[in-house]
């Protein structure tokens, strides 16, 4: 199949300001991902239990992206006072990472490794993560979700 789509590189802009003490500090910082040729961008609401809310995989599909193709995603919780429960977890290695995503605040996933224990166990390997699991702190939350694949 020919494509239409042209490749394209995505950036990403970070930046930190503040005056303190009279004294302007902080810093611009600008990554690009090249080669992006699909975007998937969608705002979703977020129950009060675990929800796939990205997959990954050997291959594309509803709502699960190759994982080799992955680049880039950004979660955003979009609520003004409940926070999100946010897991990346491995199927492979049953390695996991939770995070607490306060209101108004974002998340940015630039790679697929993964390492954890629920056991305490020292550090072994990065495997890939499978999912990212969202679920509310209370009733339902609001969520954006950006993701940049090859």
């Amino acid at each position: 199949m020919a494509t239409t789509v042209s490749k394209a590189t995505l950036k990403v802009q970070i930046e930190e300001s503040i005056e303190l003490n009279g004294t302007q500090r902080g810093a611009k910082l600008v990554h690009s991902f090249k080669n992006i040729a699909q975007i998937d961008e969608r705002v979703m609401t977020v129950p009060s239990y675990d929800v796939n809310v990205l997959l990954l995989s050997s291959s594309a599909g509803a709502g699960t992206y190759a994982t080799t193709a992955f680049k880039y995603a950004r979660i955003t919780n979009l609520d003004d006072s409940n926070y999100l429960t946010i897991t990346m977890q491995s199927g492979s290695a049953g390695s996991k990472c939770v995070s607490k995503l306060l209101p108004k605040n974002s998340m940015l996933i630039t790679s697929t490794a993964l390492s954890g224990s629920s056991a305490g166990v020292s550090f072994g390997a990065f495997n890939d993560f499978t999912a990212v699991k969202a679920s509310a702190s209370t009733g339902s939350v609001d969520m954006s979700l950006f993701v940049a694949t090859t």
